[in-house]
């Protein structure tokens, strides 16, 4: 496993000190909590926007969770020549896959399998801490032993010179100190951000924060994507308070109990403090305390519809502000390339749902037909999906128009009332529909399969994806796969991968 360069040594130099110490002053909601009946342990787990996740149950078996409550035990893959072990933990991955650290190793956890990656030997399970999601199909796993990066199926170890960085205790992906993508880690007590200057170059500076400020290490990193208002935030909780970069300057947050946990999705964090629970709305930039909850429990995982799963004694518990519309055909900051998706919406509540209503960028309001549903499937099972575009009298899915849209950041808002209460599922998404370029499957697709797709949907397999008539015959399929991140298995493509895909599908599938 080759070390990835960086273009300069470590800086010293970073963003002026904090010198200011700010009450965080939140406000307060009813929590709005979900109990599954399963018998789940108090591991990392996986939460998946649509509802449910992946979670681990008290014998160590790797359990996907429905909206519903109901699961499924996640089985190993055929073509696996590792059987997974007890499980230890669940990190995401993408939207719908996460990375399961057992004592047999790393595996991918993907459509109802534990699937072994290619790179499954470079890196124990034991001491994998987190994971974040980058831009371009990145994905960084931070390790006891060093900080790595997952693109296009291969692992790379991310040096300092020739120096691991062993003994992370945090690490998060969110604006850096000049403004640009890249990931920050806390190392030694101290906080660092690489700033990435081309595919396989960064930087790396000190955050500048002093010994004061960090006075008992980093406990934890959060990012917060990017929006059309917004570039992304970082958050950082410390033994003495909290910690926000926004991409040009620090600001310090005290709370009474000390900070101990935090975790990220989207534009929502949930931090514990003391015996407290606390939601923070990237949009609204605003904190709030859950109030109803006995005791916060352990905090198991997030995801970017805003609700998070928590572990308060025997029971597991979905908690959230609201019943929240969910979404499907479009997924938080997906990058989205072509002009037209089919995008569902659904009211996960036993309430009779008195309307729904979408727009784009708050222009125009579009109301559903609520007379119409599509069942739900899989971890959606027991919703009834209402499709943004409206359906044609055989019952065909319209698809909604991003036909007028400009390259850049928007935002899909989803309004759902049920008597006097309005819900609102806000996913924000970055579209790139300007390349034109003809695409063929000889050219452009065919080695990108053999790299990505050949170890599950090889010779015996359903489906096969070896020859070009294969891949004509699923390509509604495999393009809707790659654009919702949910394969390839073994991480999502980068932005160059999904493109092209699309762009064959749309443009006639061509040999």
């Amino acid at each position: 496993m080759r070390p990835l360069l960086f273009g300069l040594a470590l800086l010293a130099v970073g963003c002026e000190e904090v010198t200011t110490l700010e009450p965080l002053s939140p406000t307060s909601f009813d929590a709005v909590a979900q109990a599954t009946m399963l018998d789940l342990s108090a591991s990392p787990a996986f939460a998946d926007e649509r509802g449910g996740g992946v979670f681990i149950d008290l014998a160590g078996r790797v359990v996907r969770v429905r909206a519903n409550g109901e699961r499924g035990v996640l089985e190993s893959h055929p073509r696996n020549d590792v059987f997974p072990g007890p499980a230890a933990g669940v990190f995401a991955l993408g939207p719908s896959n996460a990375l399961v650290a057992t004592s047999r190793g790393v595996f991918v956890a993907d459509q109802g399998w534990l699937i072994a990656p290619s790179w499954q030997g470079l890196l124990p399970a034991e001491g994998l801490l987190a994971t974040a999601l980058g831009g371009d199909g990145v994905a960084w796993l931070a390790h006891t032993q060093g900080l790595y990066r997952l693109e296009r199926g291969g692992l790379t170890e991310f040096k300092l010179g020739e120096d691991s960085l062993a003994g992370l205790t945090a690490m998060a992906v969110a604006p850096t100190l000049d403004g640009t993508p890249g990931v920050w880690f806390a190392r030694d007590g101290k906080l660092f951000a690489a700033s990435q200057s081309s595919r396989n170059e960064f930087t790396v500076r000190s955050s500048g924060l002093g010994a004061d400020t960090l006075a008992g290490g980093v406990l934890g990193l959060a990012g917060i994507s990017p929006s059309r208002d917004s570039g992304g935030e970082l958050w950082a909780i410390t033994a003495r308070g909290l910690l926000l970069y926004t991409g040009t300057s620090w600001r310090e947050y005290s709370l009474g109990p000390s900070p101990r946990k935090l975790l990220a999705s989207g534009r929502f964090a949930w931090m514990q403090a003391g015996d407290g629970l606390y939601r923070y709305d990237g949009d609204t930039r605003t904190w709030a305390q859950v109030q109803g909850l006995e005791s916060a429990g352990t905090l198991l995982g997030v995801d970017s519809a805003g609700s998070a799963w928590v572990r308060v004694g025997t029971r597991t518990l979905s908690i959230a502000a609201n019943v929240a519309p969910r979404v499907r055909g479009l997924f938080q900051g997906a990058r989205v390339f072509d002009g037209q998706l089919v995008v569902q919406a659904s009211l996960p509540t036993a309430q009779p749902v008195e309307t729904i209503t979408w727009d784009l960028d708050g222009i125009t309001v579009h109301p559903l037909d609520l007379t119409h549903g599509v069942a739900g499937s899989g971890p959606t099972a027991g919703q009834t999906f209402h499709s943004l575009g409206g359906a044609e009298p055989s019952g065909v899915l319209k698809p909604i128009s991003f036909g007028t849209l400009e390259d850049g950041w928007h935002t899909l808002t989803v309004a759902a009332t049920t008597g006097e209460a309005t819900s609102y599922r806000r996913v924000h998404f970055e579209f790139l529909g300007a390349g034109t370029a003809a695409v063929s499957w000889e050219q452009d697709i065919k080695q990108l399969g053999l790299d990505r797709c050949s170890k599950c949907h090889a010779a015996g397999t359903d489906p096969e994806l070896i020859t070009y008539e294969q891949w004509r015959a699923n390509a509604a399929m495999i393009a809707s796969a790659v654009r919702d991140s949910r394969m390839p298995a073994d991480g999502p493509l980068d932005s160059a991968g999904v493109a092209a895909i699309i762009r064959w599908v749309n443009g006639g599938a061509q040999p």
